[in-house]
């Protein structure tokens, strides 16, 4: 209905005499924008989380009267038991020169101390469009990216130094479902390139990285309200000229909710505690990195605040090389848990999870995990 998309204290109607009747609507256009804002515990790296704000139709040339249709988004990640935080601030042209382009560029700065010390500031230059072929679905984008790394105490785990690194990538997305908040047909997938140095870039970091995501929707029962959701998610990592060591920050990590940074979350596992280990027992991520996952939700209310329940099930797991790497030696999971929406926080959510596999992953005994999280997504 038009009070989906303007507000209804905005909608008035005025009807003018004439021969013919002219209905004259003034609407006011609902705020899209929205806040987020995520929170975790897990024993290994204690509280960790994030706080955000995206402003859907900000305007550069009167960002205080707004209505320019570009994004503004701040967010600030953290973690609090093994300090980590990130802060980004990026802005997005949706529509560039009149044209389905878009261009946009973020600004970010991290700061992890682990067993290590880590700062990294950087930018990255983004620009996209919809393509026409195969059909108006697909979407592609290309980035380029520079980062100042400087490892203060590596602990035996990164090389210590300062290292720059300029980064190109190219991502060929197709998306295609019926509803972005609770989706029960069609299908979601990206294929992702990333090049840093090699013969190509300048810099003092080389690796190719590439990864695929394909996502599912099916409706049961001829009902939009009981859905069978299927995943299947793949990363690789190596040098571009060989024998160049890549550090361990760019390798790929599994765990937790996935709330801490760069980790592919594996729900019944503490975050980043499934992978390849050292002498010391310290995960240190893996070149090679596979997950599948299922899922089947059920829609308890969909207006005007939407509600759902899901059962999953969901194996994954990476390995230290592509020699090395077995996709039938997965670390398998399975639970249950609740979404439910509310503007302007977002999704709020949680997952229970039980892990079959723990005693492979930190030595403990398989037991039922909480995870929560509340944010745009989950």
């Amino acid at each position: 209905s038009v009070e989906k998309l303007y507000g209804p204290q905005g909608i008035g109607t005025q009807i003018e005499s004439d021969s013919t009747v002219a209905v004259s609507f003034n609407v006011e256009e609902k705020s899209s924008d929205y806040l987020n804002a995520s929170v975790g515990y897990s024993g290994s790296f204690g509280f960790s989380g994030s706080i955000g704000v995206t402003l859907t139709n900000f305007s550069i040339a009167e960002p205080f009267s707004m209505g320019g249709g570009q994004v503004l988004s701040f967010n600030w990640q953290f973690g609090v038991g093994n300090v980590f935080r990130t802060f980004t601030i990026g802005f997005t042209e949706p529509w560039f020169l009149d044209t389905p382009t878009s261009v946009g560029i973020d600004f970010f700065d991290t700061r992890q101390q682990f067993v290590y010390d880590l700062r990294q500031t950087g930018a990255t230059l983004r620009v996209g469009r919809r393509l026409r072929f195969p059909d108006d679905f697909f979407f592609v984008q290309g980035l380029f990216r520079y980062q100042f790394n400087n490892v203060i105490q590596g602990q035996n785990f990164y090389r210590e130094g300062v290292t720059n690194q300029f980064t190109v990538g190219l991502t060929l997305s197709r998306r295609n479902i019926d509803n972005p908040i609770f989706p029960s047909q069609g299908s979601v997938f990206s294929i992702s390139a990333e090049v840093s140095g090699g013969p190509f870039l300048p810099g003092d970091v080389d690796y190719l990285k590439m990864g695929f995501k394909a996502e599912w929707y099916k409706r049961l029962f001829n009902t939009n309200k009981l859905v069978f959701y299927t995943v299947a998610d793949f990363g690789y990592i190596d040098e571009f000229v060989k024998n160049t060591p890549i550090q361990p920050f760019e390798f790929f990590f599994m765990g937790g909710n996935g709330l801490v940074i760069a980790t592919v979350p594996l729900r019944g596992y503490e975050d980043r505690t499934v992978g390849p280990r050292n002498a010391f027992g310290q995960i240190i991520g893996g070149r090679v990195m596979t997950k599948f996952g299922a899922e089947i939700r059920f829609a308890v209310a969909l207006e005007p605040i939407p509600l759902y329940v899901l059962a999953f099930a969901e194996a994954g797991n990476v390995f230290e090389s592509f020699e090395k790497t077995d996709i039938f030696d997965l670390r398998r999971s399975v639970g249950f848990g609740a979404r439910i929406l509310i503007n302007p926080i977002g999704l709020i959510g949680f997952d229970f999870g039980y892990g079959f596999d723990r005693r492979i992953t930190d030595r403990r005994e398989p037991e039922w995990l909480f995870h929560f999280q509340f944010g745009r997504g989950f």
